[in-house]
């Protein structure tokens, strides 16, 4: 029978494993490979353009979404101002799906990911991942007055989640008696739930608790220890060590500043982790 981690959404303890290392860009090639990668990174391109292009969701509510004014908000959206804010640069949002997030930063169509880019070691091989900004966890909704109680009533229920998500993984490592119905959004994993295409949806807490707060009628939480407490960092192309430092810095500012704290409070009622407020 599958065991869920124990309660505890916040993990002080991964995230001091999440520490700025390694070596600043070309230090070991002399002075003239390390100018030459400073030339080259995100970050002197962003200052020399005065534009940076981030990688939002945007149909994660809370996280990151367009309104019906087509304006992107969320509490990723308020990283990214802050961030191209702390640059003296405009932002250009680019609109990501979990799968599509590290293509993006692969193939340069995106300088950051922020939206909900969890920090797993899977990603680490093939991403740069800075410090955490947020946590999270994650856990199961179903439709209220659903027959589903626990997490031993998911055998061979179809549990929605977005493809290639955390969400995802856990239903295949954890729940291998549950059928996953795979969808491109989350908000497709959202309506599927709603018009009874699905029995279950898996995916972040604090979507989830959005949810059932904006819909109980619709909606509950299905009972069950919190799965898999998780970091949320931003992502970045591997290689670019200049760039990464700079995110660092500004995460740790944005943090102590007050700003993450405030936005955490008006989109999700939370206070910030303390761990991370250091």
């Amino acid at each position: 029978m599958f065991r869920a981690t124990p309660k505890l959404l916040l993990v002080p303890a991964v995230a001091l494993a999440l520490t700025l290392g390694g070596c600043s860009s070309g230090a070991s090639n002399g002075s003239g490979a390390a100018a030459g990668a400073v030339g080259d990174s995100h970050l002197t391109q962003i200052l020399k353009t005065k534009t940076i292009k981030i990688a939002v969701s945007a149909d994660s509510p809370g996280y990151g979404v367009m309104n019906a004014t087509g304006t992107h908000e969320g509490f990723d959206i308020d990283v990214a101002n802050a961030l191209g804010a702390s640059l003296g640069a405009n932002v250009e949002f680019v609109t990501a799906t979990n799968e599509s997030r590290i293509p993006l930063l692969q193939t340069d169509k995106a300088d950051v990911v922020i939206a909900t880019f969890t920090a797993s070691d899977a990603r680490a091989q093939v991403v740069d991942m800075s410090e955490p900004y947020a946590a999270s966890s994650t856990v199961f909704m179903v439709p209220a007055g659903s027959p589903i109680s626990s997490y031993a009533d998911l055998d061979g229920k179809s549990v929605a989640t977005s493809r290639g998500s955390v969400g995802e993984q856990i239903l295949k490592a954890s729940f291998p008696n549950a059928k996953i119905t795979g969808f491109n959004t989350t908000a497709d994993s959202i309506q599927a739930l709603k018009s009874g295409k699905v029995d279950a949806l898996i995916e972040n807490n604090a979507i989830i608790g959005g949810l059932v707060k904006k819909e109980p009628s619709s909606f509950q939480l299905l009972k069950g220890d919190p799965i898999k407490p998780a970091l949320f960092s931003i992502g970045v192309k591997q290689g670019d060590q200049t760039w990464l430092n700079y995110l660092n810095n500004f995460i740790r500012n944005y943090n102590i500043s007050g700003q993450n704290e405030a936005s955490l409070q008006k989109w999700f009622g939370l206070a910030l982790p303390p761990f991370l407020a250091h």
